[in-house]
């Protein structure tokens, strides 16, 4: 059974009166902020007459009033708390306390606690200017942090109690890790990228003022992402596509141009919407701003595209993000792209993407055009051209969209030994035998 005793730890007038809570090997005690004078209470009497040195009966009845509410405060919240796992501690009494007096806990102020100084970094990009385009922070970077905000909001339920900047350490990342992957489901990668902001906006801080915990920035406070697997064409399936017959299907057709368009370009689908804004002349495609990166561009038009610009005299067909991906997918499958590779899918009922062997098709979206782009001509022009093209800023970036299969890894390396054996054969042949 619970029990809560006051007591008196000191002899200075006014004293603050202490609270014990114990229950089985539960036993805390805090300072309650109800200060009494030795008028108010009178010690406990023990065993053999003799008077406790600290537990005490209260008897000013005003001051009475206050400890019988805070101890009924008390048990409410252990009843409801404790069946819950909510840790029973001495931050859970001063908690308890601090509402009792309608006392603000500093739950609010950014130097303590790690939500509200999200709330200050989020509030402070919006108004902040990207440094290389000049133009505002785009609107999908706030939004990452919102995630990553809700990612910590989620961990705070689960724990029962607001995260203090402090608090943020090793034990603090991997029940953060252990958590998103047991409960959320999240795969690596989205744990990594929530747990990387997490010390960009802490360490952020550090300049106005606020201590971290130096664990913060440990090698362990991480987690290793995913293996990318991203799908790409290959250019003899890219012929295939383009040269299927859809003459009875012209919405396919439409999306067929439209995929090849971004398959010999490397541009984003958020550029392929607006294609016909952009001046093609020239056998050029220029763009002044691309919409993610605000850099300017200018593509050469591959032989596939002419044909296709000529065939719809010079106006490209436009279709919605969503749309898109939902008929390169059908148009793929009718193509004949069924090779059962390793892939990530998303799962409809959970919302997240599982690993697995599915057929090609299914792994088709609007991002394949940029991937297939850097891929089918990596190895064959230097990195710097292809990356003008594409508009990569970062050479690391543009590396991650180099993507080969493991068949084809395997038929690289049966050539080269093919071709090393046949030159062998050649110097063999080339040798004549000495005369005796």
């Amino acid at each position: 059974m619970a029990n809560i005793e006051f007591g008196v730890y000191s002899k200075k007038i006014p004293v603050n009166l202490n609270i014990r809570f114990y229950h089985n090997k539960i036993d805390i005690n805090a300072k309650t902020n109800i200060f009494v004078f030795d008028t108010d209470f009178k010690y406990k009497k023990i065993a053999k007459g003799k008077k406790s040195s600290r537990s005490v009966d209260i008897t000013n009845d005003s001051v009475k009033a206050k400890t019988d509410k805070l101890k009924k405060l008390v048990y409410e919240r252990f009843i409801e708390d404790f069946p819950k796992g909510h840790p029973i501690t001495p931050i859970w009494l001063l908690k308890i306390i601090n509402e009792f007096h309608e006392r603000p806990d500093g739950e609010n102020d950014p130097k303590f606690f790690v939500i509200p100084l999200f709330d200050q970094y989020i509030a402070n990009q919006k108004k902040q200017i990207n440094t290389v385009t000049g133009e505002p922070l785009a609107e999908g970077t706030i939004t990452r942090f919102e995630y990553t905000k809700t990612h910590i909001q989620q961990v705070e339920k689960h724990l029962g109690k607001k995260i203090r900047i402090s608090e943020v350490d090793l034990v603090f990342c991997n029940e953060f890790i252990r958590y998103h992957k047991e409960v959320s489901k999240y795969s690596n990668t989205t744990i990594y990228k929530s747990i990387s902001q997490i010390k960009q906006v802490l360490n952020a801080s550090v300049a106005k003022g606020v201590k971290i915990n130096p664990e913060l920035n440990s090698d362990k406070f991480t987690i290793k992402k995913d293996e990318t697997i991203d799908t790409y064409l290959n250019e003899s399936e890219i012929e295939r596509i383009f040269n299927y017959d859809l003459s009875d299907n012209d919405r396919l057709d439409k999306v067929r141009d439209l995929f090849i368009t971004g398959l010999w370009t490397g541009l984003r689908i958020s550029d392929l919407k607006r294609i016909n804004s952009f001046d093609i002349s020239n056998n050029r495609i220029k763009i002044v701003e691309t919409e993610k990166t605000n850099s300017f561009i200018e593509i050469p038009i591959h032989p596939q595209l002419k044909q296709i610009i000529e065939k719809r005299e010079g106006v490209l067909p436009e279709i919605s993000d969503q749309k898109f991906n939902l008929y390169v997918k059908e148009l793929c499958e009718l193509v004949g792209i069924d090779e059962v590779i390793l892939g990530g899918l998303r799962n409809p009922e959970t919302n997240r993407k599982e690993k697995g062997y599915y057929p090609k098709h299914k792994l088709i979206a609007s991002h394949t055009c940029r991937r297939s782009f850097v891929s089918n001509h990596y190895g064959k022009l230097d990195d710097k051209t292809i990356m003008a093209i594409t508009g990569h800023k970062s050479h690391s970036q543009f590396l991650d969209y180099v993507k080969t299969s493991k068949r084809e890894h395997a038929e690289k390396l049966e050539q080269y030994w093919a071709q090393q054996e046949e030159t062998k054969k050649t110097k063999r042949i080339q040798v004549k035998p000495k005369k005796k």
